[in-house]
């Protein structure tokens, strides 16, 4: 009785380390190949291929030797393989990204060479424990239905897990991989209860040293990292790799080692940042009595302090989905909320769905992402329907203003201006050297661009003038262009269009 306890327990444990590596995996393989569609389907097909083999190898090798050391083996085997993730990652991937293999096949590579291999072993425990289970060839259906059921049940708690607690706690996907190798020798050892002898047992405690030396490394090297005198901040969140970095008198923020979402003056932490955020104030000029502003995608707070600093009657709100990006610009970008600025930690369409009746003059989109094309915008955040929930809470003459990180000849901006000219009258486009600025508004009585130019000439904002003089009249889009929608926006298709990828933002220094 207690030999099949343990062997149902190690059965759990096995299948919420399976989904739980699986949900790492996305992650692993999108900070240096990115979450694209494809990116996201190559890990699935990997992680499918490897439980086919593992599934029927581990029935071959249930049949051929049916005992718990053979169980006890594999799942050391899963242990050891897990446990070297980190660190191959490291060697690997960079090697793979910078290679002349075709792009779209980078990411299977790397998933094959990181995650096969522990798939295989992790997946082939169910077959052997149905052959240590079924005591009978008559009870062999049920016995099978109740091992996929635990395992299953073990995936779903791992998927969770993953997710919701361990990166949370550990604040880092490698030390989450190295826990869930020291949950899969812990099932080992519960295997090997009452048999933890000769060399099984030396096998067993040679992986716990590993796994200790490993989870150190892993601390280890991010203490490393903190001692760098550059290096403010690196931790995972669910959503980033986020970094903080000081150089020549700036302050850097950036995901997944990419581009640069922010880069903020030491000397003046309220001034000019990258270039395109001089064109947020764009709204202000084509809707001179706006008092209220939404911000979605915080990002380091560069739009939000410039506006709380020269438009002192503007009441200013921020939603940003990532709360440690949230903690990031309190602790290193100076953005302090206040009555006047409020900060929300949660999606912006959601945040927009549960506004009830609120509007505001001015609504700026500036939510980004990056992945192995470059930076990304989320899919449900450029599509029509989108477009009319935002629409519904801005005032009569709000603007809506959208930043667009492709030129405006590119397949991304062209999509965007027309679905937005789908939604409102009237859409101004201005073009930026390697981005896309897009205001539209329900109103028809828009200055043109002599009125824009007076209107900006007051303000103390100097760059704004050239940048109002980069307006484009003519519509960006074609009948070719797609319209985006719920149904269908692909946003990762339509950057990969680019003919040479944008460049990182510029900024000042």
């Amino acid at each position: 009785m207690l030999v099949r306890f343990t062997v149902r327990v190690a059965v759990f444990l096995a299948g919420a380390t399976l989904m739980a590596l699986e949900v790492a995996a996305f992650r692993i393989v999108g900070r240096t190949f990115g979450s694209a569609l494809r990116e996201t389907t190559t890990v699935i097909a990997v992680f499918m291929a490897a439980m086919s083999i593992g599934y029927w190898a581990g029935g071959r090798v249930g049949d051929r030797w049916p005992s718990r050391r053979t169980l006890a083996a594999i799942l050391l085997l899963a242990a050891a393989a897990m446990v070297v993730v980190p660190a191959l990652d490291r060697a690997v991937s960079p090697r793979i990204a910078d290679s002349g293999a075709a792009l779209a096949l980078h990411a299977f590579m790397a998933t094959a060479a990181l995650f096969f291999i522990p798939t295989l072993f992790l997946s082939a425990v169910s077959p052997v424990a149905v052959r240590l289970c079924a005591v009978e060839t008559a009870q062999s259906g049920t016995t099978a239905g109740s091992i996929a059921a635990l395992s299953t049940i073990g995936s779903i708690a791992g998927t969770i897990a993953s997710a919701f607690v361990l990166l949370d706690w550990l604040k880092s996907i490698d030390r989450t991989v190295i826990v869930l190798a020291a949950t899969t020798l812990v099932a080992t050892l519960l295997v090997l209860t009452g048999e933890l002898r000769g060399r099984l047992a030396v096998l067993a405690g040679a992986a716990a040293a590993v796994l200790a030396g490993a989870f150190a490394l892993v601390c280890g090297t991010g203490t490393a990292a903190r001692n760098d005198p550059g290096l403010l901040f690196l931790q995972d969140s669910p959503y980033h790799h986020v970094m903080v970095r000081e150089h020549s008198r700036f302050r850097i923020l950036k995901f997944d080692w990419r581009a640069t979402q922010t880069s903020m003056s030491l000397d003046d932490p309220n001034g000019p940042g990258l270039e395109y955020h001089d064109y947020a104030h764009i709204a202000k000029l084509i809707n001179p009595s706006a008092r209220s502003l939404l911000l979605i995608g915080l990002g380091g707070g560069t739009v939000i302090k410039q506006f709380a600093r020269l438009y002192p009657d503007m009441e200013l709100e921020a939603v940003e989905i990532d709360p440690m990006v949230v903690d990031v610009a309190k602790r290193f970008f100076h953005v302090t909320p206040s009555e006047r600025l409020r900060i929300h930690s949660m999606d912006g369409r959601v945040f927009l769905r549960t506004a009830g009746a609120r509007q505001w003059d001015v609504i700026l989109i500036d939510a980004y992402t990056t992945n192995r094309y470059g930076s990304t915008i989320p899919a449900h955040l450029v599509t029509r329907e989108f477009f009319a929930e935002a629409a519904r809470h801005l005032t009569p003459r709000g603007v809506l203003g959208f930043h667009c990180y492709t030129r405006s000849d590119a397949p991304m901006a062209r999509a965007l201006h027309k679905t937005l000219a789908a939604q409102f009258p009237t859409v101004l486009a201005f073009a930026g050297p390697s981005f896309t600025e897009l205001f539209a508004t329900m109103s028809t009585d828009v200055p043109t661009q002599e009125e824009l130019l007076a209107r900006a000439r007051p303000l103390p904002w100097a760059p704004l003038r050239s940048r109002v003089m980069m307006r484009v009249d003519a519509p960006l889009w074609s009948d070719a262009d797609p319209l985006l929608t719920d149904d269908y926006a692909p946003v990762d298709t339509l950057l990969r269009r680019v003919s040479d990828a944008p460049t990182a933002p510029q900024d000042r220094r």
